[in-house]
């Protein structure tokens, strides 16, 4: 994870209610050190990587890859698309 010492941005997170996070209410700030990437994130909700490619993840409304790095205030929401017929 990419990220500079000491400094933090703060985001809002939004997830799937059928993920399973550690941790974080299904919407709410987060507190993330400068230069997290959306990987670094899924991680730290406890998103295991071989998960990663399964999911969207949306910031400011933009499909954002796993190497985004997260910005003040980004609005970020992450999906786990199902399908059906």
């Amino acid at each position: 994870m990419a990220r500079a010492r000491g400094k933090s941005v703060s985001i809002t997170l939004k997830h799937s209610p059928i993920l399973k996070v550690r941790d974080f209410a299904r919407e709410g700030r987060v507190e993330v050190p400068e230069g997290t990437t959306v990987e670094a994130l899924l991680e730290r909700i406890g998103i295991h990587s071989n998960h990663h490619r399964y999911l969207l993840v949306y910031a400011n409304g933009c499909k954002r890859g796993l190497d985004y790095a997260l910005q003040q205030d980004d609005q970020v929401q992450v999906f786990l698309p199902i399908g059906g017929g």
